[in-house]
């Protein structure tokens, strides 16, 4: 490896951590169910769900190596992702508004009795493939990058990968560990009304990435 392709690896995986502060500080989906997975799960919960999220990202990666890119272009796919997403959506903001309403919200669990919907690692690919919004980033600020990465070889696809996780564990970290301080201020009244605010808003993702899909 020369000096010259470490110098370009470099620059990829620099791009790569600051660009991707445009998707991830954006909210969504991946966002406020990071937030209740915090309030209902702890941190270790909501950290998995990133590591699902890199995972999808990793196969996105290989699938642009095989031109995955041109069929995320079409209105047909783009409409499937939408309306497949915003249903999840809707089904997992429901089932936590359902809980709220039933008293089931309490910040006073054992491990035994904490939720046990999806596994976290399944649920961040699910939530971050729900979001279409997404996939408009990856087919166009994304599929820019990482066409450098692969162009860089293997090297440089790598440092795209870890300089764009970066970001995104950088930022989710610092809200994720900010929830978890606040958490022990807020008492169960609270938590629920703020589980199912959070589940409200959830719902209406859902709805609006089904509805958009259609306009």
């Amino acid at each position: 490896m020369d000096s010259a392709t470490a110098l370009a690896a470099a620059r990829i995986g620099l791009a790569a951590f600051v660009i991707a502060f445009t998707g991830a500080m954006a909210p969504g989906p991946l966002l406020t169910v990071a937030v209740t997975d915090t309030l209902r799960r702890g941190r270790v919960s909501a950290i998995l769900l990133l590591v699902g999220h890199a995972l999808l990202e990793a196969l996105l990666l290989f699938g642009f190596a095989l031109g995955l890119q041109d069929l995320l272009r079409e209105p047909l796919a783009a409409t499937v992702l939408a309306v497949a997403g915003g249903g999840f959506l809707v089904w997992m903001g429901g089932s936590l508004i359902r809980d709220a309403l039933r008293g089931r919200m309490t910040l006073e669990v054992t491990p035994e009795d904490r939720p046990t919907d999806l596994n976290p690692v399944a649920k961040g690919c699910l939530v971050s493939l729900s979001n279409p919004y997404w996939t408009l980033w990856w087919v166009t600020i994304g599929v820019k990058l990482a066409a450098d990465a692969l162009a860089a070889g293997w090297l440089g696809v790598t440092a795209f990968f870890i300089g764009h996780e970066l970001a995104d564990f950088a930022w989710y970290a610092t809200v994720i560990q900010a929830v978890h301080t606040g958490r022990r201020f807020i008492s169960d009244r609270v938590y629920a009304w703020a589980v199912g605010l959070l589940a409200a808003f959830i719902v209406y993702l859902g709805v609006s990435f089904i509805v958009r899909a259609f306009l």
